[in-house]
C-alpha cells in the first residue's frame, strides 16, 4: 500500500547511558518520538581520526512519524555530545494498525 501511513525507525548511540537516557526523555517529551528504546551496552568497533576504536555504547532506537523526522534529527544532533554523532533513519516496511495508531496519538 504505497499511501498507508508510515512509521520511520531511526537510531543512534552514546557512551553514557546518562546521555542516552536525557535524550530519550527529551524527544518523547517533545513529542518528537512514540517511544525510544535504549539498549546496552554494546561494544562498537570503528575507525576514528585514522585510529580503530572500541567503545562502549548506549544505543537508542526511536519510534516517528515521518514528519517528526527533521526536527528529531535537530535535537538529537543539538544534544548529542559526539562530533559526528551516528544518525541512520528508515521506513518501517510494516507497522500493525493498533501500533500506528498508538503513536500517532502519542505526539
Amino acid at each position: 500500500m504505497p499511501d498507508a501511513p508510515k512509521l520511520w525507525i531511526a537510531w543512534t548511540s552514546l557512551s553514557s547511558r546518562e546521555d542516552a537516557e536525557g535524550i530519550a526523555r527529551q524527544t518523547v517529551e517533545q513529542g518528537l518520538a512514540a517511544c525510544v528504546q535504549l539498549d546496552g551496552p554494546i561494544r562498537s568497533t570503528y575507525r576514528w581520526q585514522g585510529q580503530l576504536e572500541q567503545t562502549e555504547e548506549w544505543r537508542l532506537c526511536f519510534k516517528l512519524l515521518p514528519e517528526q523526522a527533521a526536527a528529531l534529527e535537530a535535537l538529537v544532533h543539538r544534544l548529542h555530545p559526539y562530533e559526528v554523532p551516528e544518525w541512520l533513519c528508515v521506513e518501517a516496511a510494516q507497522v500493525s494498525e493498533k501500533y500506528l495508531s498508538w503513536a500517532r496519538s502519542s505526539g
